[in-house]
């Protein structure tokens, strides 16, 4: 039975439900499911619930046995109540919301405010882990240097699960920064986690689902996602996550489709135009609508070179055309990367070589960077160099294996067929299936 005269109440006290999940110190799925009647708060959330609704603790319990919005009383006409860490709390509420942003001036907003809450509050588990997302999105942007902006966001992680082992922001940054460093069974080992401690909680699920996709098992991350869009069909990461599982799949014309409402709300997403990109080119003739699709993508994000080298490779005509648009892009380890592939693609050897050579030097640990390069010195013609990097990007944790099939027929063309590449790709395959059995809480069956 939903509580109406719950939510009622929450709105009459100005608090959308990401703000009272916000004061409340919990995620916003919770206070979900708390309105819908799935679960009941817990007795050390009560008190504080009812100080934010303005309420005794006694008449909290009306709320949660679900009687008429009517119940509802009307606010006191009092000084508002105020939480002990309010600055920290509002600051926090400021900042999260901010975090939807695809802007850099939204991101850095968020940075902003979010440093301030951690300043009023430095056990506030949930502003110093937020705080550490929006580095992983600078860096993820290219608006930060690849190395600090990523040690920044690892060293607030490690914080905020210091102040709360169970922080679901916490986790999730964790496993975002997982992916740009090729950490990926990292990655499971923490969405297995918080998904175990949170099961309730649809961030929770989503943080778990983004690992099992980045994994190479997105088939068991997609029941998930599709358990969290049945609960909130407006969670914007679920959306997305849910196109990109349907893309690595091989359900193409399902994943464009599923875009299509997607990217009418949200025409900048150039991230998740590549995936879709990438779908509609593995439809039969689907070439064309590949092409319009990528296009689109680099004219809402200019600067975004993944979507400029998938570009290239749909229409080879516009590599010079990326080089001049992406001139004046600050290029961080992950951006020079795609840029590498894009010079070694447009015929400058040299310069593709130098590139992917200092970043080998220079981040040997980074899986997801080695990856890459794979592809940067397959398009040369280096075939031992691709295979040193992408035996190293396995060893090093790499498990994307569902990704690298969507991706063999551009910088990796020239590998298929070679008896070491495919040794590799099994090897992939069977870690992939290890992880399977380890993570999966479900059991190991597809």
């Amino acid at each position: 039975m939903r509580r109406r005269a719950l939510a009622e109440r929450r709105k009459t006290m100005g608090f959308s439900q990401e703000e009272l999940a916000a004061a409340l110190g919990v995620d916003r799925t919770t206070v979900i499911r708390w309105e819908s009647g799935e679960t009941e708060p817990q007795p050390w959330h009560r008190p504080r619930l009812a100080k934010a609704l303005r309420l005794p603790v006694e008449d909290l319990a009306g709320l949660l046995s679900g009687p008429p919005p009517a119940y509802a009383p009307a606010p006191p006409t009092g000084p508002a109540l105020s939480f002990e860490d309010g600055p920290a709390r509002e600051l926090y509420r400021r900042g999260y919301g901010l975090l939807a942003h695809d802007d850099r001036e939204g991101i850095e907003a968020a940075e902003a405010l979010l440093e301030r809450a951690v300043t009023h509050d430095p056990t506030f588990a949930g502003a110093i882990a937020a705080r550490g997302y929006t580095q992983w999105r600078k860096y993820f942007a290219g608006w930060a240097d690849s190395s600090e902006a990523l040690n920044r966001a690892l060293r607030d992680v490690a914080a905020a699960l210091e102040a709360d082992p169970g922080s679901v922001i916490a986790h999730i940054t964790f496993i975002r920064a997982c992916w740009d460093m090729g950490w990926h069974e990292h990655a499971l080992r923490a969405g297995r986690s918080v998904y175990t401690r949170h099961p309730d909680s649809l961030d929770a699920s989503v943080a778990f689902a983004r690992a099992l996709t980045n994994a190479g098992l997105a088939d068991v991350a997609m029941p998930l996602v599709d358990s969290v869009l049945a609960a909130d069909p407006t969670d914007l990461a679920a959306q997305k996550l849910r196109i990109w599982c349907l893309m690595l799949l091989g359900r193409h014309e399902a994943a464009v489709e599923t875009a299509r409402a997607y990217l009418t709300s949200h025409p900048t997403d150039a991230n998740t135009r590549w995936a879709v990109a990438l779908a509609a080119y593995h439809m039969e003739d689907g070439g064309e609508l590949a092409a319009r699709v990528a296009r689109e993508g680099v004219e809402a994000d200019p600067t975004d070179v993944t979507v400029w080298t998938l570009l290239g490779y749909l229409r080879p005509g516009t590599w010079a055309e990326a080089l001049e648009r992406l001139g004046a892009t600050e290029a961080n380890s992950r951006t020079t990367a795609w840029l590498a592939n894009i010079h070694a693609a447009a015929g400058h050897a040299e310069t593709a070589r130098r590139l992917a050579d200092e970043l080998r030097a220079a981040h040997p640990a980074n899986g997801y960077i080695t990856y890459r390069l794979t592809h940067v010195y397959a398009e040369l013609g280096q075939t031992e160099p691709a295979l040193a990097c992408l035996r190293a990007a396995v060893e090093l944790g790499f498990l994307s294996v569902q990704l690298l099939r969507r991706e063999e027929d551009f910088g990796l063309a020239s590998l298929r067929g070679l008896d070491a590449y495919e040794t590799l790709v099994r090897q992939l395959d069977d870690n992939v299936e290890r992880c399977r059995r380890l993570y999966v809480p479900w059991g190991a069956a597809r």
